[in-house]
């Protein structure tokens, strides 16, 4: 052990307080725990006396004041921390346990002060807002006396701080203030205890937060009604798929009680064909929970990060069966294992005993997986038993087309002129997907803005809602746009490499 030289001090060294606090938070850094100022006027050859030291340590920092050993709390006091004053800490424990309903935070650190001569217990905390309240956990009255008068501080109850504020506790008064009267950072870990549960309490927040967000179904306005297969218009066949795979599983569990179901579907077709719509129409006749992401949001720069967001996300599907996962373009997280990338590697053979999990386990929680590059998809990820049901979804059929134009022209202002069997017939022709025509009959809609002037009005300012009364769409609209998407999809001749 190493024992530090004994100095020689003035006989009539005292303590004496640093003139500001800026002052005292410098010259802590400069000396040690037992800090005293040297008295210029005394002559250095004065030598020591020990008659009148005759206090301990540990007395010392029993002689400081509460209010100071508080306000340097205070000092490092934030949004989860709790500090707790009484004469038994399990006493203390207990009357804050009785009052956690008043707490809106997760508790992250809890500091401790014991004080023998304070009757009762006092705890503090902050508030959303970032101020400091005082929590009544005792089954007696607090008294707070302030700037505006004293109030009384009821039991189960909490009161906001400001600075010079005075809490009473029984006999005891205690000053509210931002920093001690000397700086005691040195001592704090001699008069508090600190029980810090920071990383515990991160992990519950990570948990709780991801449950909420996975349990939100679907975020629906009042005006519109919840995406259903009725809405998905030229896929008769798919849906039928989706049914017998997914939906009847989960309405009639008791039929397929011994039955070995697939829990991994995958869906490849072109894209705009209605995949990601299929997925989420199912959802919701199921009335499962929606799950939906792009197979590249779980890729991590950070090797097995990956493989973190993959547990957790499944680990969310199970706690709010059934559920749904939909991932949109697989094959950028699915593809092929190999020997140069370990990554992709490790995160196949994650999803692969992850979709194991579910088939042993017979959790409520399907997969759909949607590409439209099906033949980059590992082997193991595609077998009976992962993904043992293919749906093809592709362009619609003459019917699926006029199915599709009804429901994008639902609430649009067609003209009497439109002949809707012969713009589906138009569309079919030019092999329109879903989303194609969904967007002919936007843009058709955007022409007959141009051709009406509406554009123009709303350019210089002069728009008004009764503009969109006479509103019709016509033919001309829709043929204009059709006209448009023929030209913007056609294959140019390529142009042969070489030298002229």
């Amino acid at each position: 052990m190493r024992i530090l030289p004994i100095q020689s001090y003035p006989r009539n060294y005292q303590p004496q307080k640093l003139a500001n606090t800026n002052q005292s938070r410098f010259m802590s850094n400069q000396l040690s725990s037992d800090v005293f100022v040297r008295n210029n006027n005394v002559n250095n050859n004065s030598t020591i006396n020990f008659g009148n030291i005759n206090k301990t340590a540990i007395s010392c920092i029993k002689d400081i004041p509460l209010e100071d050993k508080l306000a340097s709390i205070f000092d490092v006091f934030k949004r989860g921390d709790v500090i707790t004053i009484g004469k038994d800490f399990k006493e203390t424990q207990t009357a804050l346990k009785n009052s956690l309903d008043n707490l809106d935070h997760v508790i992250k650190r809890v500091f401790y002060i014991e004080d023998n001569k304070i009757e009762g217990n006092l705890v503090f905390y902050k508030n959303a807002t970032g101020e400091t309240e005082v929590l009544n956990t005792n089954n007696f009255d607090l008294f707070l006396s302030s700037c505006n008068g004293q109030d009384a501080l009821k039991p189960n109850s909490s009161a906001y701080l400001v600075d010079d504020d005075i809490l009473y506790i029984g006999d005891m008064g205690i000053k509210i203030k931002p920093f001690p009267d000397d700086n005691l950072s040195f001592a704090r870990h001699k008069f508090s205890k600190v029980y810090d549960f920071t990383q515990v309490s991160q992990d519950i927040i990570k948990r709780q937060n991801t449950k909420e967000l996975t349990s939100l179904v679907r975020d629906v306005n009042v005006e519109n009604h919840p995406l259903t297969f009725a809405d998905v218009g030229g896929q008769k066949t798919a849906i039928e798929e989706l049914k017998k795979g997914v939906l009847f599983p989960i309405q009639y569990p008791e039929a397929f009680a011994d039955e070995k179901v697939n829990h991994g579907i995958i869906l490849t077709g072109p894209p705009g064909t209605g995949k990601t719509l299929l997925a989420e129409a199912l959802a919701n006749e199921s009335n499962a929970n929606f799950i939906k992401l792009n197979g590249s949001e779980l890729k991590s720069k950070w090797l097995g990060e990956s493989e973190k967001n993959l547990r957790d996300l499944f680990g969310a599907a199970a706690d709010n069966q059934p559920t749904i996962v939909v991932f949109d373009e697989f094959d950028s997280v699915a593809k092929k294992r190999d020997s140069v990338d370990h990554h992709s590697a490790e995160f196949v053979n994650q999803f692969l005993s992850i979709m194991t999990d579910l088939e042993n386990r017979r959790d409520e929680v399907y997969v759909i997986a949607t590409t439209n590059k099906i033949g980059m998809l590992d082997d193991a990820i595609v077998r009976s038993g992962r993904f043992g049901k293919y749906i093809e979804v592709g362009p619609p059929d003459l019917e699926g087309a006029r199915q599709i134009l009804d429901i994008h022209t639902a609430k649009k202002p067609l003209d009497d002129s439109v002949d809707k069997d012969l713009l589906a017939s138009e569309m079919y022709k030019i092999k329109a997907t879903g989303a194609d025509i969904a967007r002919l009959v936007a843009d058709a809609r955007s022409n007959a803005f141009e051709r009406t002037g509406i554009f123009e009005k709303m350019g210089n300012g002069t728009f008004k809602k009764s503009d969109l009364d006479d509103l019709k769409i016509t033919n001309e609209d829709f043929n204009k746009a059709i006209n448009t998407f023929v030209s913007a999809n056609s294959v140019k001749e390529r142009k042969k490499i070489g030298y002229k």
